[in-house]
């Protein structure tokens, strides 16, 4: 005895293949996208070693300037400071560490962010 077919219901079986062809170019954009910016976020943080930030502590007795990769370049400690104790100069120049750190840090977050908003923005709204 054959099967019996069921009713499509007036839906047409080529819609949902042209559905899926467009959920397939929609993921491959996006992981082409994907692919386009971890190449870019690799090729920034490269470049992070030669970007310098610098902070100072003691109304600029001390100033250390580090790279954004979070390397200290230098320690620049006025000759103001050659009669302070140790204690003071330690003090100073841990603040002025701890600052340029976090403007390292912040740098580095707001180039990350640009990325991210370049290729997140380019993704079509799926409407969800």
């Amino acid at each position: 005895m054959a099967k019996k077919m069921k009713s499509l219901g007036g839906r047409s079986l080529s819609k949902k293949t042209s559905n899926a062809n467009n959920m397939n170019a929609l993921l491959q954009e996006a992981q082409k996208a994907q692919l386009q910016m971890q190449k870019e976020i690799e090729e920034m943080e490269n470049s992070l070693k030669d970007l310098e930030v610098e902070a100072t502590a003691g109304g600029g007795v001390v100033k250390v300037i580090a790279t954004c990769d979070l390397r200290i370049k230098d320690i620049i400690i006025s000759e103001e400071l050659e009669e302070e104790d140790f204690d003071t100069i330690k003090d100073l120049i841990i603040a002025a560490t701890n600052e340029v750190v976090q403007k390292a840090i912040q740098l580095k977050e707001e180039k990350t962010n640009e990325i991210s908003e370049k290729y997140l923005g380019q993704l079509p709204d799926l409407g969800f």
